[in-house]
């Protein structure tokens, strides 16, 4: 072989361009893979400083009984739901003493509330849960309620009064978004507060009302009422304005007093007339009994003012101080009052 026909040598230089070539890439993902393994790490360290549930309260669990899920740690706390045995509940909680469980229906995100430990399996570790305060924080996805949120807050509202065989009743109706679940009481003209009872216990829903007779308050005349519903606890409404109402409220059935009868009692005779409640309320107030000599004269004989508080059917024996020795067949008796819209003006004279 001619030596024109040997193949040309590769020149030195190419081979070397060559294996810098090599040299440099190895060397960039390399560093790469570093990069990436220091941005994993600090990632992963980020990630292990939030507060998070365990991974086992993510996982739908089942109920091992019937139960009653509150609205807050503890067995006499309002009513959220009940739920039966078996339902599938997610567990996004616990209270700080690790009794209770707050958890969320699984399919239904708005329903959350407080159930007993003991009442659940299969959640792990319950001192890895995430310690709640209140369980309107979290979703019942699992995942903890924003900071900035603006919760839904129940809007107690008291739609009317009015009297319902003489008796007040105070209409009330939650117009907030968010169920209420502390109990709600009522004060009629600064009196008493008095609870209102919600349906067996439960709390008062979004956009549901209830109406209550208030105990102990009757409506004997119309005349002005002022009534207030609040929470007691306090709890926080979306208005707290809608909370009083004003107005007239009359009786819708007819109220009465009657003289029942008068009599010269005892060796002077004094005049005692028998004041009958011919309601079908109590009667509280104050009459007026005006002794007169009868028709053609109308010479007045005594008066006497007396405040009363009568029952139903119930009677009161008033003296008419300053007359006695009456003769009953040559005298009237006269009842008036205030206290009622008297229905029945013919009985409050005697004799009729």
């Amino acid at each position: 072989m001619f030596e024109d026909d040997q193949p040309p040598a590769a020149p030195q230089g190419r081979g070397l361009f060559t294996t810098m070539g090599v040299a440099i890439a190895v060397a960039v993902i390399v560093t790469f893979s570093a990069g990436g393994a220091v941005l994993l790490a600090r990632r992963s360290s980020l990630d292990s400083a939030l507060i998070r549930p365990s991974s086992s309260a993510t996982a739908a669990i089942a109920v091992t009984r019937d139960l009653d899920l509150r609205a807050s740690p503890a067995a006499d706390a309002a009513l959220v739901t009940h739920i039966a045995d078996g339902t599938r509940v997610r567990v996004l909680g616990r209270s700080p003493d690790a009794r209770w469980l707050v958890v969320g229906i699984e399919g239904a995100s708005s329903v959350v509330g407080w159930a007993p430990v003991d009442a659940l399996t299969g959640y792990g570790d319950v001192q890895r849960l995430a310690i709640v305060a209140d369980a309107r924080s979290v979703s019942a996805g699992g995942t903890r309620a924003s900071s900035t949120q603006t919760p839904d807050l129940a809007d107690l509202r008291i739609d009317r009064v009015y009297a319902r065989q003489d008796r007040l009743v105070v209409s009330v109706v939650n117009d907030g978004p968010g169920d209420l679940t502390t109990p709600i009481f009522v004060s009629v003209n600064d009196g008493a507060p008095v609870r209102l009872e919600t349906k067996a216990g439960e709390p008062l829903r979004a956009h549901e009302g209830v109406a209550m007779t208030v105990a102990g308050a009757y409506v004997q005349l119309r005349a002005p009422v002022t009534a207030k519903v609040f929470t007691q606890p306090p709890e926080r409404e979306e208005d707290t304005s809608n909370n009083t109402w004003t107005g007239l409220v009359e009786p819708d059935v007819p109220n009465d007093l009657e003289i029942l009868r008068a009599a010269a009692v005892g060796g002077n005779r004094q005049l005692v007339v028998t004041v009958r409640n011919a309601s079908s309320i109590p009667i509280a107030g104050t009459i007026t009994l005006t002794a007169r000599e009868a028709l053609p004269s109308t010479t007045l004989l005594g008066r006497v003012t007396q405040d009363v508080s009568l029952e139903p059917g119930a009677t009161v024996d008033v003296p008419v101080t300053g007359v006695v020795g009456v003769d009953l067949t040559r005298a009237t008796v006269r009842l008036s009052t205030d206290a009622i819209n008297d229905a029945n003006l013919s009985n409050d004279t005697y004799p009729r």
